[in-house]
């Protein structure tokens, strides 16, 4: 690639040689260490094609007198020969010179910000936060560091477990990835004596103690509150009595079956949106800061529904410009009074129950039992539904201290 522009540069000729020692031509210009290339056989001229430089042609003109050959230019390329072909269009050399420069100075900008991943944060919440680290649109690529806003978006927002910023050519790219609210795992408290206790009524589906004592096992049902790991560690003497009793920071994972319900309604009489037909386009140009409407302005419609499409300039992959068109497009509707049919209320209110569910599956919650139904009455479509799914449900709460009995309380140890 690097040859080639160098080449390109310099200039070169695409040339025939023909003539009496075609072979003795060539000889002679590899001991004077002329660069030549493509070298292919030319049977029509009885010669050779091949590319020469414009420095080795002219430094090989006494070759052809001594070998009693010719020379034919087929094609001339590269620069030399590009500006001399437009010399006298010096605005048109001009304004190329001031669009490469231009050019150059954008590519040291970032001028796309794109970010994925995120679920309860948005990506106006994301952007916001940016343009108050001072990173934006048309920040200079050397003032950002990648690891400092990874850095900081963890620090500043507890929902994000990982991230990944990564800066190729004109784009900033920030890949997230949220906590699962309902699979967080309580914060385990440096010193004390700590019970881990249920967050919620649930079945015990399995349970893995670390440190302190099991009271429950597969299958109990327990209350909002109840003990599931106690922090009292019992120790026996030898004959099997309490002897003392110790209190740490108890430490496990407990999941449970809990049930989840859900409940909607849709009113049968509702207003429905009836399009007219009546629609139009417009266009906007924005080149960084200037705005520009390419067309004609028409006159709102009274209720219409705007989708508007940016479209960025993107000369290369990753190398985008401050330059967008925006597509703006306007269809007009009315209201009109109508009711639901049953099978539209159970498609509406199915779309509604599955997309409850869909926030499970995002969050990893396996759903073992699911129930739902839909009824109706005088006014309204009615949805009912409950699941069953596995989630963690401990939570820490100080331990109640049994009195008259020899207790300590053990230090923690680093596991």
């Amino acid at each position: 690639m690097l040859l080639s522009l160098l080449k390109f540069a310099q200039g070169f000729l695409k040339v025939t040689l023909t003539g009496s020692y075609p072979e003795r031509f060539l000889n002679l210009c590899i001991r004077r260490n002329l660069l030549i290339w493509n070298l292919c056989p030319n049977k029509d001229a009885g010669g050779y094609d091949f590319c020469i430089s414009l420095r080795g042609f002219q430094s090989a003109k006494d070759l052809m007198k001594k070998t009693h050959t010719t020379v034919k230019i087929r094609k001339k390329c590269g620069l030399p020969f590009f500006l001399h072909r437009y010399r006298g269009r010096k605005l048109f050399a001009l304004g190329l010179l001031i669009c490469i420069c231009l050019l150059w100075n954008c590519s040291g900008y970032v001028w796309k910000i794109e970010v994925n991943g995120t679920e309860t944060l948005t990506q106006d919440m994301i952007l916001t936060w940016l343009k108050q680290q001072q990173t934006y649109f048309g920040t200079p690529k050397k003032e950002i560091s990648c690891s400092e806003i990874e850095t900081k978006l963890r620090k500043d927002f507890d929902v994000i477990a990982w991230t990944s910023v990564k800066l190729e050519g004109t784009k900033l790219e920030i890949d997230v990835e949220e906590n699962l609210p309902e699979n967080h795992i309580a914060d385990l408290p440096k010193e004390g004596a700590w019970d881990l206790v249920a967050a919620e009524e649930a079945t015990i589906d399995s349970i893995y103690t670390r440190r302190g004592t099991p009271l429950v096992q597969k299958g109990t049902v327990v209350s909002k509150g109840a003990v599931l790991i106690s922090a009292k560690l019992e120790i026996l003497d030898d004959n099997g009595e309490i002897a003392k009793e110790n209190y740490v920071v108890s430490d496990g994972d407990v999941v449970g079956i809990v049930s989840r319900f859900y409940e909607n309604t849709l009113p049968i009489h509702y207003q429905k949106k009836v399009y007219t037909g009546s629609e139009h386009t417009t266009h906007m140009l924005q080149i960084g800061k200037f705005h520009c409407l390419l067309g004609k302005k028409t006159g709102a419609y009274s209720a219409c529904e705007t989708t508007v499409t940016d479209r960025q300039l993107e000369l290369l992959p990753n190398l985008f410009l401050p330059v967008h068109l925006y597509t703006t497009r306007q269809k007009e509707y009315v209201y009109q009074p109508a009711d639901y049919t049953k099978r539209e209320a159970e498609a509406v209110l199915t779309a509604q129950w599955d997309a409850f569910l869909e926030k499970f599956k995002q969050k990893g919650i396996p759903i073992i039992v699911k129930n739902v139904k839909i009824e109706k009455d005088k006014e309204n479509f009615k949805i009912r539904g409950r699941i069953q799914a596995k989630v963690p449900i401990v939570k820490y709460q100080p331990a109640v201290r049994s009195e008259g009995q020899n207790t300590r309380e053990e230090p923690d140890r680093l596991e």
